[in-house]
């Protein structure tokens, strides 16, 4: 039975889910820049606090595989708000740690219920995607974005004016709860948001017996995010020792090259959306791992010929090819004939984080042997293979109109 749905609940659903989106990249960006004071304040070694923050992402995979449970028990939308309200709340944790013991664990938890958060708002995303039948996901990610260029920048003229980390960090934790708290009538019931469309497969129960079969389904579509977060990860975390050590720009232009290319990807998820619909996910994951590919051999030849403007560029594209990906392989992920969508896309966003653990690291170890500029050649990798094998990295031959429905039913 189609429920039906105006267009004005709609519309309510979308700016609903588009501020949780904001307020979780705020959240995650909030921390960013006080990072030194709090390292600073509780006289922590570099590693010491490197462990604390690696807290986060194991949080997120111990409790990141029982989302989906969560989502199926009580629905998307009320696991997104009540996840999205702690992990809100526990950045008054991080900010009031008074040793590192008590900062370790507040990353903890907050990496448990951002994982949650993530893969509930995300769920209950592809299911008001559905009531319009077309392509709004790449948005909602783009919210994401823009919340975490907005928290970093109030973070930074926060860090600027010597605020305590306390008195930060509280207020923001305070100003994301009431905005995720304020979206919660607007979201949609279990009954809408989490079904799929009457024409598919019967969903399967979800148990300890099924999840091999759902792992072997979803690895290859974890495996487009563990790509992207590569080729991303070489502007994100690298764009500023580039520009200083290989090029030698000055610290604060180098630090204008993560702007660069994260303005890129606010551009690129704001408009992308027309074109999934125009072209499909396949060919624009596609497109953009060429994009991103050419961004990377711009940066790779900026060294020998000494242009910091072509590293510039290639970082923005860069920027602009990958936005499309990882919102692409949470819709995929969540819309497998058969599977639960709160269950796909907690669990390859599970596989996601735990590629993570690993990944990161890849270009450094690199970078130490061979220098940072031969180390972009890992990147350059995670492009090419992306380009090649798109098709399985997005569902295989299953098209993307077959999971949409149009709104109203």
């Amino acid at each position: 039975m189609t429920v039906e749905l105006s267009p004005a609940r709609a519309r309510a659903a979308r700016m609903a889910v588009s501020v949780l989106f904001f307020a979780n990249g705020a959240i995650s960006a909030s921390v960013l820049p006080r990072l030194p004071a709090i390292k600073d304040s509780l006289g922590l070694s570099n590693s010491e606090l490197g462990l604390a923050v690696a807290a986060a992402p194991i949080g997120g995979l111990l409790m990141g595989v029982f989302a989906g449970a969560l989502i199926a028990r009580f629905g998307s939308g009320r696991v997104a708000t009540v996840a999205g309200t702690v992990t809100a709340g526990l950045l008054l944790g991080v900010g009031f740690a008074g040793s590192w013991a008590v900062l370790a664990a507040a990353f903890l938890v907050m990496g448990a219920f951002d994982a949650t958060m993530d893969a509930a708002m995300n769920s209950h995303g592809i299911g008001v995607q559905r009531r319009y039948g077309r392509s709004i996901l790449q948005g909602f990610h783009g919210m994401w974005s823009v919340g975490s260029m907005v928290a970093g920048a109030i973070g930074a003229v926060a860090a600027g004016l010597a605020v305590p980390v306390s008195v930060h960090l509280g207020l923001a934790g305070l100003a994301m709860a009431f905005a995720i708290l304020a979206t919660a009538r607007a979201m949609l019931p279990a009954a809408i948001a989490d079904v799929h469309p009457a024409h598919e497969a019967a969903l399967e129960p979800v148990t300890l017996r099924h999840a091999p079969r759902l792992l072997r389904i979803l690895a290859p579509i974890a495996m487009l995010g563990i790509l992207c977060v590569i080729l991303q990860g070489s502007a994100a975390t690298w764009s500023a020792v580039y520009l200083a050590e290989v090029l030698l720009q000055p610290q604060g232009l180098a630090a204008l090259a993560y702007v660069v290319y994260m303005a890129a990807m606010v551009l690129g998820r704001l408009t992308n959306d027309r074109w999934v619909d125009r072209w499909g996910e396949r060919r624009i994951v596609r497109i953009g791992a060429l994009i991103g590919g050419a961004g990377v051999l711009a940066v790779i030849a900026s060294g020998p010929l000494a242009q910091p403007l072509l590293a510039f560029g290639g970082f923005a594209a860069v920027g602009l090819g990958t936005s499309p990906m990882f919102p692409v392989m949470v819709g995929v992920a969540g819309s497998r004939p058969g599977i639960p969508a709160g269950h796909g896309v907690a669990l390859a966003a599970w596989m996601v984080r735990f590629g993570l653990v690993f990944a990161p690291a890849a270009v450094g170890l690199a970078a130490d042997a061979f220098g940072l500029g031969a180390a972009f050649v890992i990147p350059l990798a995670a492009a090419v293979v992306i380009a090649l094998a798109a098709g399985p990295l997005t569902g295989g031959p299953l098209g993307r109109r077959a999971n949409r429905v149009p709104a109203g039913g």
